[in-house]
């Protein structure tokens, strides 16, 4: 018998900027000379694979319900508004008009769920994850409509600015949570065949007595909006740091926090630890036989700083214009 699929609509949500703007730059300008902790030009740079995103989505995943584009105002060319099952969500209409401008991928993340009309049930993408494969509402959310995900646990290993923020999301879960109650009352979420070699971790780090981390997979993450904004409101101090920091800053939460509360709360449907996959730039090879290949369902491609930048994005866009080529009616 097949797995029944769920019926309910699913949306996905994507943000995106155009760091070729010469307004978007002289704003961002205006704003740099204050304190802050990441302004990094790779954190901003449109790669132009974006269009490959939609593709993807219009090929691999035909039945999503509507797509919300998440953005300062700006449109990619490429795009087609009157796509009805597009919206452009500016930052004004989910975030507080004196909190903007802003140039933080957190606070703009953290205030997704007040998009007007958004389903209970969407998926959040950045513009740098890709659909690689066919997938199906089941891999996004059971038919109970709880996200699929995998529970693990895993450590914070200090090396960069990043690290802060994952420490201050789980902080805010030991303050709430009990680490050897949601393991007893959740063993079959933290314990469980599809988590694979996740469970190694997890049993490594049992003993110890407050979650010094959740295993993060660098995908696509399914969310109820319900317990997205819980976690928010329970949170509402740390919610707005984040949201009035003009740049990803240290003492900022993100979206990753409502993960690890949908886990803990055992709001969640075991998925494939190897659903996705994380490269940089620098794994272009490893890039471009899985996009040839489909070995995984999802892929983060993360931009770096690199000397040979254009040559490595040459080789990607040339590789996705292949299995891609065709138009998608997102497009102009």
């Amino acid at each position: 018998m097949l797995n029944k699929e769920p019926e309910f609509p699913i949306d996905f949500v994507v943000t995106w900027v155009n760091d070729a703007d010469k307004e978007w730059q002289a704003e961002k300008n205006i704003y740099e000379n204050e304190e802050d902790d990441d302004k990094s030009t790779s954190r901003f740079r449109d790669t132009g694979l974006f269009k490959y995103w939609f593709r993807s989505v219009e090929l691999y995943t035909p039945w999503v319900n509507h797509i919300y584009l998440v953005t300062n105002g700006q449109v990619p060319e490429f795009l087609d508004l009157n796509n009805k099952k597009i919206t452009v969500v500016n930052h004004r209409e989910i975030m507080a008009s004196d909190a903007l401008p802003t140039f933080n991928s957190n606070a703009i993340e953290v205030n997704i769920d007040k998009i007007l009309n958004l389903s209970e049930n969407f998926v959040v993408f950045n513009d740098d994850m890709f659909i690689n494969k066919p997938l199906y509402p089941s891999d996004f959310f059971n038919c109970a409509g709880l996200p699929k995900d995998t529970a693990g646990l895993n450590q914070i290993m200090p090396h960069e600015n990043f690290d802060h923020i994952i420490a201050n999301n789980i902080s805010l879960i030991n303050n709430e949570f009990n680490k050897k109650e949601v393991l007893r009352k959740h063993w079959q979420l933290f314990f469980n065949f599809k988590n694979g070699p996740v469970n190694i971790y997890t049993s490594l780090l049992y003993f110890f007595p407050r979650f010094s981390r959740l295993y993060d997979l660098h995908v696509a993450y399914s969310f109820k909006k319900s317990l997205f904004s819980d976690f928010m409101k329970k949170n509402n101090k740390q919610f707005l740091e984040t949201t009035y920091n003009k740049f990803r800053s240290t003492n900022d939460i993100s979206i990753w926090g409502v993960r690890y509360y949908q886990i803990v709360t055992g709001n969640i449907s075991p998925r494939r630890y190897n659903f996705g996959k994380f490269y940089t730039f620098e794994n272009s090879q490893q890039i471009i036989q899985d996009i040839l290949k489909q070995k995984h369902h999802i892929i983060d491609i993360n931009d770096t700083e690199i000397s040979n930048y254009s040559e490595i994005l040459n080789e990607i866009t040339k590789v996705f214009d292949k299995k891609l080529s065709k138009k998608s009616l997102f497009e102009k």
